[in-house]
């Protein structure tokens, strides 16, 4: 069984939130199947992508306003490069988790690289003509993530979100 490295760059950067999708459980009230195979993922750290995390369509899972997508096309301003947890698991398991993230929204697959011979991949969608703006429920699930993810100040995962917001 092969492995691949999945970047979380949204709700899965905090693990609570993407064991529920691996392992099936409860998450803020829903419930989820999890994966055929629930393999415990494995942490790799995060690295910086030049892609840029923007927020769109209307989420009844969080309250029918805007989750986070990566930007199709490599992002060409500096300011604006995204952080992305690296998780490596099983090729399945990545289906599985486009299967529960909704492949009609995440449709689109980019590769990030390579770490340790294994392809890093995460999914997206192109729907700059859909922008929303996130609920603050979503928002503070993002912001406790990316906290759990770096290490930053509260600071810190404050002005990383903004810039995304305007």
């Amino acid at each position: 069984m092969s492995h691949v490295i999945y970047a979380a760059y949204g709700s899965n950067l905090l693990k609570e939130r993407f064991l529920a999708y691996i392992k099936g459980g409860t998450f803020m009230g829903i419930h989820y199947e999890g994966c055929k195979d629930k393999t415990e993922p494995e942490s790799l750290g995060w690295i910086w992508v030049p892609y840029r995390v923007y927020f769109a369509k209307s989420s009844g899972r969080w309250n029918n306003q805007g989750v986070a997508f990566l930007s199709c096309e490599k992002e060409t301003n500096p300011e604006y490069p995204a952080v992305v947890r690296l998780w490596k698991i099983k090729e399945s398991q990545l289906e599985d988790l486009q299967e529960q993230e909704g492949k009609g929204w995440y449709g689109e697959i980019i590769t990030l690289g390579e770490k340790d011979g294994l392809k890093i991949l995460t999914f997206t969608g192109c729907w700059y003509d859909e922008k929303n703006t996130p609920s603050q429920l979503y928002l503070d699930v993002l912001k406790k993530g990316l906290k759990e993810t770096t290490g930053w100040t509260d600071e810190e995962v404050d002005k990383y979100w903004e810039k995304f917001l305007k």
